[in-house]
């Protein structure tokens, strides 16, 4: 294993829970809309592969930069997000 490398692999939530902890990711949901479209290639704020596919992006209404997301990813951020009581449940 190269060094510096943690050799146990962070799940998505464990990622998405560390960037909303640490304010990369918003808790709020976006007031505008969620743009779902063809993979853009741009980096997914959770886990920071490219977007070859579906790309998620929540649109706010403020001048925040915009985040991206894989299908799961977005499903884990909202998933997150209701955890917390910020989303209503199903």
């Amino acid at each position: 294993m190269p060094s510096g490398e943690d050799p146990v692999a962070k799940s998505l939530a464990d990622l998405v829970r560390e960037k909303v902890d640490a304010g990369v990711l918003p808790l709020e949901a976006p007031p505008a809309k969620v743009w779902i479209c063809p993979g853009s290639g741009r980096l997914c704020a959770v886990c920071g592969q490219s977007i070859l596919f579906t790309e998620y992006e929540p649109l706010y209404n403020d001048n925040r930069a915009a985040i991206r997301f894989h299908a799961g990813c977005h499903r884990v951020w909202e998933a997150e997000r209701r955890r917390r009581g910020v989303l209503p449940s199903d």
